[in-house]
Order: structure tokens, then C-alpha cells, then sequence
């Protein structure tokens, strides 16, 4: 299915819709296409995901946040008013990023909407709007894979699977990638990713398995610059257990610090300015207290705040300002899904769950930017659950574009009838 096609079904169905595809389709673009053209047309929408990253991302919240789940964890629990107030006025739930949603949480989810809306649909009646992909990490904890779930089944979703490829160019790294998602992967293309443990040039972002290795070189490298240090300190206000909440879905730090010569990469989108999330640059000077970053291959920016937002309704209920940037030696490999880097060293050798390699090496656009410094035996795992669901999918998406275009031949059958 085309993006256009994915678009149309989300705009002309009533019904509840599951928008997937490989890394690079454009499930973001088409998801916040939606977003604009469903706000033009004065629908209430709650626009949130499973990680407070993914929700930055999309200008919404944690789906635990909005919907109160972690302070109505019994069912028989008095829900707080702003919660009933903010669920009844929303038309559209929108959740991204949903391999990372376990099902526990979306039953509970789907019996909160059903008490609150006072109405035995599933949850509540509320058109439902999920979006992402089952290869990509999965949910940490007991609660099972989301279309494990009842909820997933009572929704009765149409299936929108974008097959269209818009990160990476048709090179060697698409071939491993799609071999990877097709059951295909041999040790020849093993033999391709081995071909990539080459030094990596400096200052480039490495992504790594645990936060430990992460910090340590962030700080070590920066330590090791000289020049004037600039320090930027967050600002929080409005509800400030809700600022908290949002500070640590956030990838922009707490405090930032920069030098000359810091490597650093854009933590937010801002298409005006010229940068999106994951953009990757260097400090090359200060001007009037800002960062002028060079952008690789790109123009010279001089970075401003950016503001995050908390938002309930149309209300704000709290708000965060901090420059868009971290520093950009180290980054995990959780923070680094939803973003799209033009090089990036890539160590796998410490992986512990399904689909890290596959998200890590998915980031990047071209084989050629792929620097592997590591990797071990569960590095390109995936869950075998998934390939045969994700065939399900294929077929349920291909249902929809075949009957759409019946539809279409009908249409143009009739008309020239008339004629």
C-alpha cells in the first residue's frame, strides 16, 4: 500500500486502523498528515504513543499519561475528574510506536474507555488509531504482545501496511533488511554486514546496548575538548509532576553541555529551521550564547530553544524548554527507534532482546554509513511469532488496496454505461 492510499483510508474510514511498515515506509509522515487534515476538520484528538520519545516526536504524551493508567490500576477505582472530562472529549486516539504496548495494558486500557464513556463498545466507541511496527522492540514486561490481546481483537482493524521504501536507497543495506523481515537471511548476508567492521571516521554516533556504555563516553569525550564550556539548563513549568513525566520521555538533557568541535545531533523536528530529529552535526562556534551547528552535508544553524508540551485538550499542562541537541558520541539504541541517521557505528555485541539489530541497523540510510564494531548471536534475531503474523497483515492490507481498486473499475464501469 502507497502512503497516499494509507492517508485515505485513515481519513475515510469510521473504522478503527492499524498502520504499519517496514522502517523508512512513512508511517510518521502519513501518521502526522492524518493528524493535520483530521484537526482541519474539527475532530478531538489524543495524540499519544507507548514511549515518551515516539510522543515527542508526534507533539503528544505517553499513552500512560493521558489515559490516567497509572493511578487507576483498579477497576473499581473512583477515576478523577480531569480524566473523565479529558477521555469524553476526544473523538480520534491516536498510539504510536505500539510493538512497545503490551496487551495487559491495552485490556485495561479498553475497559477504562468502556466505564468512563458509559458505553459497551470497544473502548467506548472511540475511533482507535494505532500505529508501528511488531519487528521493531518489543514490550518489556509479562503483559504479551499487543495482538495477543482482546482489545486488539474486539477493534476489528483495518490494516494499512506501507510497502514503499523512503530511508534507505536500494543498496546492500535494504537487501539485509528486507532479509531480515522476509526470513531470508543467510551467511551471505552476514558476510555483507562483516564487510562493514572498518574503522569508523571521529566524531561519529555510536549506538550502543546499555546506557552505562552510553554515558561514560559521552562524558569522557566531552571532558576531552578543549575550549570554553556552555552549559544550558532545562526549563520546566506548568503541573510540575506532569513536567517531570514528560523531562524523562525526552532525549534533550537535563543540562546540556557544549564545546567547539562537540558532536551533537538535533533531538526534535523543526522543518523550518532545517533539521529534523536525528539530524547529526558539529559545534562550530557560539554566537550571542547559542550553538552554530554545521550540519553534515547541510547548512550552518544557529540552534534556538525548542519547547516540548504536555497537552490535555487544547490545554498545556506543562511545558519544557531546552536546546534541541544532545551530545552525540553514544546514544542508545532504544532512544535512537523513530529516527533516521546518514552514518552511525553501530556495537551490538552486548544485544539482550529481539529486534535490536534489526532497530539499530534500520536507522540508518545507506550501507555505506554503517560502521559495525560488534555483534553476538542474538544480535539479528527476530521473534519467530512475528513472521507469520506479519504475513496476516500483508494479506489483510492487500485486501483493502484490491477491493478499493474493484471498487474504482466498478465506478468507471458504471459511468461509461451511461454514456
Amino acid at each position: 500500500m502507497t502512503q497516499s492510499r494509507a492517508l485515505e483510508v485513515l481519513l475515510g474510514s469510521e473504522g478503527n486502523v492499524f498502520l504499519t511498515g517496514a522502517p523508512g515506509s512513512g508511517k510518521s509522515y502519513v501518521l502526522n498528515a492524518f493528524i493535520k487534515e483530521s484537526i482541519k476538520q474539527g475532530k478531538k484528538l489524543a495524540v499519544t504513543a507507548s514511549t515518551g520519545i515516539a510522543a515527542s516526536l508526534l507533539g503528544g504524551t505517553t499513552l500512560h499519561s493521558w489515559a490516567g493508567l497509572g493511578f487507576n490500576k483498579q477497576e473499581n477505582e473512583e477515576v478523577k475528574w480531569w480524566l473523565v472530562n479529558r477521555i469524553n472529549e476526544v473523538n480520534i486516539l491516536i498510539i504510536d510506536e505500539v510493538s512497545m504496548l503490551d496487551g495487559a495494558t491495552f485490556d485495561r486500557l479498553d475497559v477504562l474507555l468502556r466505564r468512563v464513556r458509559k458505553n459497551h463498545l470497544p473502548f467506548g466507541g472511540m475511533k482507535i488509531v494505532l500505529s508501528g511496527d511488531f519487528f521493531q522492540l518489543p514490550p518489556v514486561g509479562q503483559g504479551g504482545y499487543l495482538f495477543c490481546s482482546q482489545g486488539w481483537t474486539n477493534l476489528n482493524l483495518n490494516i494499512c501496511y506501507i510497502t514503499e521504501q523512503h530511508r534507505q536507497k536500494s543498496d546492500e543495506l535494504i537487501q539485509i533488511l528486507s532479509a531480515l523481515r522476509e526470513r531470508r537471511f543467510n551467511s551471505s548476508y552476514f558476510k555483507m554486514l562483516l564487510e562493514r567492521q572498518i574503522a569508523a571516521p571521529p566524531n561519529i554516533t555510536r549506538l550502543m546496548t546499555h546506557n552505562s556504555g552510553v554515558d561514560r563516553i559521552n562524558s569522557s569525550e566531552i571532558g576531552n575538548l578543549k575550549g570554553q564550556t556552555y552549559s544550558y539548563e532545562m526549563q520546566l513549568s506548568g503541573d510540575i509532576a506532569e513536567a517531570h513525566r514528560l523531562e524523562k520521555s525526552l532525549l534533550a538533557p537535563q543540562k546540556l553541555v557544549l564545546k567547539v568541535e562537540a558532536p551533537v545531533m538535533f533531538v526534535a523536528n523543526d522543518f523550518a529551521a532545517g533539521y529534523v530529529n536525528g539530524s547529526q552535526g558539529t559545534v562550530v562556534r557560539f554566537k550571542n550564547g547559542l550553538p552554530l551547528v554545521k550540519l553534515k552535508g547541510g547548512p550552518l544553524i544557529l540552534v534556538n530553544a525548542h519547547q516540548w508540551s504536555s497537552v490535555n485538550g487544547n490545554k498545556h499542562e506543562a511545558k519544557i524548554i531546552q536546546l534541541p541537541l544532545r551530545l552525540a558520541w553514544a546514544i542508545t539504541i532504544h532512544k535512537s527507534q523513530g529516527m533516521s541517521l546518514d552514518q552511525a557505528e553501530i556495537d551490538l555485541d552486548r544485544s539482550f532482546m529481539f529486534g535490536m539489530g534489526y532497530v539499530a541497523l534500520s536507522r540508518l540510510k545507506t550501507y555505506l554509513g554503517l560502521y559495525l564494531s560488534g555483534i553476538n548471536s542474538r544480535s539479528l534475531e527476530l521473534n519467530p511469532l512475528i513472521y507469520d503474523f506479519d504475513r496476516q497483515l500483508h494479506e489483510a492490507s492487500n485486501s483493502i488496496d484490491n477491493n478499493h481498486i474493484r471498487r474504482r473499475r466498478n465506478l468507471f464501469t458504471g459511468w461509461k454505461s451511461t454514456l
